[in-house]
């Protein structure tokens, strides 16, 4: 009896030895962070990894106990050329974080306070009128869609800071998140005439809008745009 069963033990032993070996020769033909992601899914599944905002302040927007406005600024020259970003990246933004159950301020509320004041004033009186538990300002610095001195490629590329303001906490706003991130899409230059400048810019507006979501939502490697 003793031995049968040191004979299955050692079968159990090998196959299992067996499977890690055969995974692990599929992981190493895996390029890049690919290698990482797929290996992690493989031996532990594809667990969610906090968001930025969460490790920051310990506090998970997903529960729906606190509020939050989006805002966002641009310089006059992005927005000569792309006048709708702001409420654009509000909209988006504010979607997807609906979705993930982050009690967002309506958009178009939002939209009207911009269009009533010309500019967003003090977060403190914004904050006040809306009861926002937090406002999340993202103030884009550089927004282009096309490579300067070519005619053919497209490449989007944005840079912004990222505020996140605690409007509860004190009289006047406490800044509790900042950062700067700096985003390529895609991440090499494509062929203008594969995509119109419309569509490119759609999906580039999405890829940003989803980025800058997850610094709010608790989500899984796999959901992370590279």
């Amino acid at each position: 009896m003793v031995g049968r069963h040191s004979s299955k033990a050692g079968s159990v032993s090998r196959r299992r030895l067996l499977l890690l070996g055969t995974a692990g020769v599929a992981v190493t033909a895996l390029p890049g962070c690919s290698l990482f992601v797929i290996a992690g899914k493989m031996f532990f599944g594809d667990p969610k990894q906090k968001s930025q905002f969460r490790r920051s302040t310990g506090i998970d927007l997903t529960k729906g106990e606190k509020s939050l406005l989006i805002a966002c600024s641009a310089p006059h020259g992005v927005l000569n050329r792309f006048p709708s970003i702001q409420i654009d990246l509000v909209d988006r933004m504010s979607h997807l974080l609906k979705t993930r159950g982050v009690k967002v301020i309506s958009s178009d509320q939002v939209a009207t306070w911009l269009d009533d004041h010309g500019d967003w004033g003090d977060f403190g009186e914004l904050s006040d009128h809306f009861k926002a538990d937090y406002v999340v300002h993202v103030n884009i610095t550089q927004f282009e869609v096309d490579l300067p001195n070519s005619s053919n490629l497209q490449q989007g590329k944005m840079s912004c800071r990222v505020e996140i303001m605690d409007c509860k906490k004190s009289d006047s706003p406490s800044v509790v998140f900042d950062n700067t991130y700096d985003m390529n899409y895609p991440k090499f230059p494509v062929q203008t005439e594969s995509k119109s400048e419309r569509i490119f810019l759609e999906s580039f507006m999405k890829n940003v809008s989803v980025s800058l979501a997850q610094l709010l939502y608790d989500h899984r490697a796999s959901e992370v745009i590279s």
